[in-house]
């Protein structure tokens, strides 16, 4: 089913909607005669500040009147989450910038301030082009920014329509879920619907990074596999009989340097328009021949290679008297904590555990370090002391000052 997204309120009124419509109904006309369509620039006009929608990479400006100390930028992170000084991380995204204001107003009332005066600004927006793949007719990138406005019948106008061979009835829009991992939000449309009947209501506001997947008629066209990421040629490849992991390595050219081959992804389509995921673990198979990985890839999969930003949350960085020092993967589901992080790491007899350092880099540029007794957490089992390991974090263990 559709997923309706929220809509500016001027764009609701009765005349604000017939004008887009008209707009829309000259786009579509333009495009019928071949004639030269307008750019992204005068298609995308930007938001009413007020009605602007957070989303994860925008930069905040956030002001506190009674707390100069909480006033700085602050950047949306994967997970939609802003690290609000000592209030802690505050899930943000998808709020209009005056609910986010309202929110924040709200918990500094109930916990510190009897009365709290917050504001609130888009310093930077996020930056993402659109992807459209499959029978489009011109299939291909459309920048984008968050401030601005763009429709998904918009977009597949502006890449010139629908091939002939689509099945313009399952336009489908993949879109990244909150988290910074590999998931895939699935939103189906009926664009063919839309263009019959020229009744747009469920027309579909887009977002950076959203992939627009149009795609062929049953029986009809070729049978294509999609290849995405981290590889050597991306697109869509012929599908041929008995084609597994290792051919479709083949086909499209495998992959590159930066590619992270044991967290590789088959999306492969189901009859409700959703998508189900199949870890892929390459190095494994290429590596150590292990061909349980070895899945068989069917038409409509998509091969999706990460790289290391996409396949996990960051990394941090362990230091000092520790059996295992370097850099942590953070993994994209679940949370890395610190205690927990030094236990799997080999503290020694030298390891000075009371005092473990925690250097974080706040969003606003500043430096924090938090002191943490993971000798205490350790012995009384109590890990709700626990602390949370954040992308970026420089972990020291210090010496004993008197060694054992």
């Amino acid at each position: 089913m559709p997923v309706a997204l929220s809509r500016p309120a001027e764009f609701t009124r009765p005349e604000a909607r017939a004008r887009r419509m008209f707009r829309r109904a000259v786009m579509l006309g333009l495009l019928a005669v071949g004639l030269p369509r307008p750019g992204l620039a005068q298609e995308a006009p930007a938001l009413p500040p007020g009605e602007k929608t957070i989303m994860a990479g925008d930069r905040l400006r956030i002001t506190v009147e009674e707390d100069r100390g909480l006033t700085s930028t602050y950047t949306v992170a994967g997970d939609g989450t802003i690290d609000f000084g000592y209030i802690g991380r505050l899930t943000i995204a998808d709020l209009s910038v005056p609910e986010a204001e309202r929110k924040l107003k709200q918990i500094l009332e109930e916990r510190y301030f009897r009365s709290a005066t917050v504001s609130m600004q888009v310093a930077e927006f996020v930056e993402g082009s659109i992807l459209i793949t499959g029978a489009g007719a011109n299939p291909g990138e459309i920048p984008f920014r968050g401030d601005q406005m763009l429709t998904l019948m918009e977009a597949i106008t502006m890449r010139g329509g629908l091939a002939s061979r689509a099945s313009g009835s399952e336009v489908r829009i993949l879109r990244w879920r909150l988290g910074g991992g590999l998931e895939r939000q699935i939103i189906t449309v009926n664009v063919a619907r839309m263009l019959e009947t020229l009744d747009f209501t469920e027309d579909q506001y887009l977002r950076p990074r959203d992939l627009i997947y149009v795609p062929h008629l049953s029986g009809e066209g070729l049978a294509e596999f999609l290849a995405l990421g981290e590889v050597s040629r991306p697109g869509f490849h012929p599908h041929r009989r008995g084609l597994d992991v290792i051919r479709a390595v083949t086909a499209f050219g495998g992959v590159t340097s930066a590619a992270k081959l044991d967290s590789v992804k088959l999306l492969r389509p189901q009859g409700d328009g959703q998508y189900t995921a199949l870890d892929v673990n390459l190095a494994a198979l290429l590596g150590a021949a292990d061909m349980r990985h070895n899945f068989e890839v069917r038409p409509g999969d998509i091969f999706f290679v990460p790289n290391e930003a996409q396949a996990s949350r960051g990394s941090a960085f362990l230091l000092g008297e520790i059996g295992r020092k370097g850099p942590i993967p953070l993994p994209i589901r679940g949370e890395t904590s610190l205690a927990r992080t030094i236990l799997a790491s080999g503290p020694d007899r030298f390891s000075n555990l009371s005092r473990v350092r925690v250097m974080r880099t706040a969003f606003d540029g500043s430096r924090q370090t938090l002191e943490v007794d993971v000798q205490n957490i350790l012995d009384t089992g109590n890990f709700d002391l626990d602390v949370p390991i954040l992308d970026g974090d420089v972990i020291m263990v210090p010496a004993r000052v008197f060694r054992p």
